[in-house]
């Protein structure tokens, strides 16, 4: 399964560093935190850098219904990339010649760039897969294809399928909508996919069996069905989606680069202060704060990866990583574990998955013996959602065999 660097604010020299290192496959950027020339130069030198690396846009549309709010975060969308974004209302997009055009002037904005394939746009759906906004999306999704086959551009191009975490509870829903877009007469060739929390903390908002089953369940039809994945914003889950068929996800440096969320884009609720550096743990499918992993790794080295980008965290200072260096290990940890448990087979690695999971399970528990509190964010909720979402995935997908 190939790794993306989600891309945002405050990029630095990360990327550069995650593709010198072999550990990602390529760069899905975002609109709001570049500007149009800057893109152009990014986009040119990491084609002469690395011709083999996948640059992708986030056209980011689906921020649209913002463009006109007072204080929204929209960045550079509004003035750079004023071609395609916007103000809109939901009733200017029930009409399907306001699609053509949006589709249109998107797609074609983007096949002026050096970009290896194209990302079309589209909104989220919000809260339920049988509503206006779904069949707006599906209208999207359906258009997509045909508004970019007039531009005669050879570049693969993937529809953008946005779905909030609420609109996932109705699995009959979720089996009808995703009926409609796999049996189109004109298909996008793969699919853009990210799923929305209702903002980047929610934690239980994605670690949420229903949003697990339904999140591999999606990659799995699409993929059988002959569509390449690409799963935005998939941080730690990564792997399971790829176990479930999806060919990439992807994950940036701040937590909202590593779930998705209208949020990223709205009115500022406040300032805040700098994230506590955190140390992903292949053993635990989670991040620890640094300070944690400084404990945990004399007292239960069983949290250390054993990975080059170990040496990032110095025991000599407090195990603290250089704050523009935390990516670069979240980058290798998801990798490896990429590596060891997609095995090629789909059963074997949703048991692998399984295995995982019930692993990290037996590491918590050995942390929980030892008496070591944790940060809220270190802890263990993850696990069981993960492992139930596993289960009830197999069974939607019918592949009960695969996962324990």
């Amino acid at each position: 399964m190939k790794l993306f660097a989600q891309h945002g604010a405050q990029e630095g020299e990360k990327i550069n560093e995650g593709l010198a290192r072999g550990l990602l496959d390529g760069v899905i950027y975002s609109p709001r935190d570049v500007s149009l020339d800057t893109l152009r130069g990014k986009l040119d030198s990491l084609a002469e850098a690395s011709a083999q690396a996948a640059r992708l846009i986030d056209p980011q549309y689906y921020a649209i219904f913002l463009n006109g709010t007072e204080e929204a975060r929209l960045g550079n969308l509004l003035e750079d990339y004023g071609a395609y974004f916007q103000p809109r209302r939901r009733g200017q997009l029930e009409r399907e010649n306001q699609i053509r055009q949006d589709l249109a002037t998107a797609l074609k904005f983007q096949t002026t760039l050096n970009v290896t394939g194209i990302i079309a746009p589209n909104i989220v759906i919000p809260n339920s897969l049988n509503s206006i906004e779904a069949v707006i999306a599906k209208n999207f999704i359906r258009l997509a294809a045909g508004e970019y086959s007039k531009l005669n551009d050879k570049r693969p191009m993937y529809a953008t399928l946005a779905i909030s975490r609420n609109a996932l509870g109705d699995k009959q829903e979720l089996v009808e909508f995703l009926n409609e877009i796999t049996l189109l007469d004109e298909p996008p060739g793969g699919f853009y996919l990210l799923i929305s929390a209702r903002n980047t903390e929610a934690r239980s908002d994605i670690y949420n069996t229903d949003v697990i089953a339904a999140w591999m369940f999606i990659n799995h039809t699409l993929t059988v069905n002959g569509f390449n994945v690409i799963n935005g914003y998939s941080d730690v889950v990564t792997p399971f989606l790829g176990a479930a068929g999806g060919m990439a996800g992807a994950l940036g440096w701040w937590s909202n680069l590593r779930s998705f969320s209208l949020d990223r884009f709205a009115p500022s609720a406040g300032g805040g202060r700098l994230p506590i550096q955190r140390y992903l743990s292949r053993a635990l499918l989670n991040r620890v704060t640094f300070y944690e992993f400084d404990q945990l790794r004399k007292l239960a080295p069983g949290v250390i990866n054993k990975l080059p980008t170990d040496a990032l965290y110095d025991p000599v200072v407090g195990s603290e990583p250089q704050r523009n260096l935390e990516v670069i290990q979240s980058w290798e940890a998801v990798k490896n574990l990429n590596s060891v448990i997609l095995a090629g087979d789909q059963r074997r690695s949703l048991r692998n998955c399984s295995t995982a999971v019930a692993k990290a399970m037996v590491a918590y528990e050995e942390i929980q013996g030892l008496g070591i509190r944790l940060d809220p964010k270190s802890n263990a909720e993850h696990l069981q959602p993960l492992a139930d979402g596993l289960r009830l995935f197999a069974k939607l997908a019918e592949l009960e065999g695969g996962a324990k």
